[in-house]
């Protein structure tokens, strides 16, 4: 009976959800709008792609299901805005990181966008007082910023030699 609890003990340990890795999120911080993203883990054989549909502009999307023990691979999904399509990617050679961040910005009239990982929920450390993103963004629209700063350009220290 030993026998057999330790030779099942390992698999109920490795499914357990304490060491799946966490559901897929990505923040939509664009104006823009993608269709879907499909999300390639490593191992084609134990693990399938994951999708997300829908992400709206300024919107925080968690993924329907968990993605157990899988590390992720790459990224793809395409973002529609300002009548462009944008190209979306990213690329691991197998990372544990689910939370992702979709950011564009525009030069010279192009747009350029990426997804890049990031904390976006805020779980340092899983704890119940950490704060949560509340779907909507702040921006400050009229940063101050002083255009003449002044600094305390005197030693911190005493440059009188000693005798």
């Amino acid at each position: 009976m030993k026998k057999l609890l330790l030779a099942i003990l390992p698999f109920l340990l490795f499914s357990a959800p304490s060491f799946a890795y966490t559901k897929y999120t990505v923040l939509n911080s664009t104006s823009g709008t993608v269709d879907y993203l499909i999300f390639k883990q490593m191992s084609e054989l134990f693990c399938g792609e994951h999708y997300i549909d829908n992400l709206t502009p300024w919107s925080i999307t968690p993924d329907s299901a968990g993605r157990g023990a899988c590390l992720l691979k790459s990224i793809q999904g395409i973002l529609h805005i300002d009548g462009e399509d944008i190209p979306l990617e990213y690329h691991s050679s197998g990372t544990s990181y689910g939370q992702f961040v979709i950011v564009s910005k525009r030069v010279d009239n192009k747009i350029t966008a990426k997804i890049v990982s990031a904390d976006i929920l805020g779980n340092y450390n899983n704890s119940d007082d950490t704060p949560q993103y509340n779907g909507n963004p702040q921006y400050d629209d009229n940063p101050q910023y002083d255009d003449n700063p002044k600094y305390d350009d005197t030693p911190k220290y005493d440059d009188t030699p000693s005798v």
